[in-house]
């Protein structure tokens, strides 16, 4: 009997799929391989150690749970590989100047290590894509769950309208260039636009920032697209601005954005007022310092909350308050559903008096 009679594709992959990895709760990976992609930016790749396939949608990111000096941490990274290659998950890190968990993972994780993964998470989806002309808008690293939409999309050789503008610092710090420039080249319905917000000797395309005369320039057709972008705080304003400039209608833009940060908040939230968090279901109850978060409130009870960016943006650590107020400064980890319904976000939250927490 040959190998393919005695193990048929269709029966491995059948067998594959009853074993799906797409868990809340952290599970062991193994890291396969590391990339250098630029000069400041590895790729990891993973594979689930219990040899489970990764569900999950184009879009989506995941949290990596690690222990770095003796202490645990979390932090969420977009997954930049598509789900229609599922049976490996790479995450892009860019090392960045004091970024204590990327410069971690750049110095430290290796192939052959094992870390622990929690996912998918995140409402940043490709599924149910309602244009036939998408444009993905990116700045610097924000380009990785764009990746994973656009890899999905060439994967199934989809006949869709879609263009991408890309703006990084300069022509070193194109991600995934030459991948693109092969997309590009092999997908005639796919349109890439790097755009250098520095001016350099080397580079003949577009320069500067982004703003809606440079969007109307590169795509005129703008008004009938759907956007999709995601970059660090400061581009995604810029953006948010040039396309009110070009007047695109906000029901057609999507985003996802990282890299915010809350300084100087909490002092404004410090309230005079006595504070206390109450655990429905663990029967514990905390009396609060000024200023201290739901997050505190829980790691002072020995109450886990699992926790992503720890500014607002990722939304991992969604909790469902039961009564009482809170004052709540998130970067966009929630919708406007969400907050109907009573959640809030645990890292920007501060409870304002007594409140009662669904843990």
């Amino acid at each position: 009997m040959n190998a393919h009679t005695s193990f048929p594709a269709s029966d491995f992959f059948a067998t594959m799929r009853q074993r799906q990895w797409a868990e809340a709760s952290p599970q062991a990976m193994l890291c396969r391989a590391v990339i250098d992609e630029t000069h400041d930016v590895k790729t990891f790749v993973f594979s689930a150690a219990s040899d489970r396939m990764f569900c999950f949608n184009a879009g989506q990111y995941v949290v990596l749970h690690l222990t770095i000096n003796g202490a645990a941490v979390a932090r969420s990274y977009s997954v930049s590989s598509p789900p229609t290659r599922p049976l490996d998950l790479h995450i892009t890190v860019k090392r960045t100047p004091g970024g204590f968990v990327s410069n971690w993972l750049h110095e430290n994780l290796r192939a052959g290590d094992e870390i622990k993964i929690e996912g998918p998470l995140g409402s940043f989806k490709l599924d149910g894509l309602n244009s036939e002309k998408p444009l993905f808008l990116a700045g610097g690293s924000g380009i990785t769950p764009l990746m994973s939409m656009l890899r999905t999309l060439t994967d199934r050789a989809s006949d869709l309208d879609q263009r991408l503008i890309y703006s990084a610092r300069s022509p070193r710090d194109i991600i995934f260039r030459s991948e693109l420039d092969a997309l590009a080249a092999r997908f005639p319905n796919l349109g890439v636009t790097c755009v250098c917000s520095r001016k350099d000797l080397s580079w003949a395309g577009p320069t500067g920032r982004i703003d809606g005369p440079m969007l109307l320039r590169l795509v005129p057709d703008l008004g009938e697209r759907t956007v999709y972008a995601c970059g660090p705080e400061q581009y995604m304003k810029a953006l948010r601005d040039g396309l009110g400039e070009a007047g695109v209608d906000p029901r057609g833009y999507h985003e996802e954005s990282f890299g915010g940060s809350l300084s100087g908040v909490a002092p404004d939230l410090a309230s005079a007022v006595s504070s206390s968090v109450q655990f429905a279901r663990s029967g514990l109850e905390h009396r609060c310092a000024p200023g201290e978060t739901l997050l505190d409130a829980a790691r002072n009870c020995g109450v886990y909350i699992p926790t992503g960016c720890q500014q607002g943006i990722c939304g991992t650590c969604r909790i469902a308050k039961l009564s009482g107020e809170v004052a709540m400064h998130d970067l966009g980890g929630l919708t406007s559903e969400e907050k109907s319904a009573g959640f809030v976000l645990a890292c920007c939250s501060r409870p304002q008096g007594a409140v009662c927490l669904d843990l």
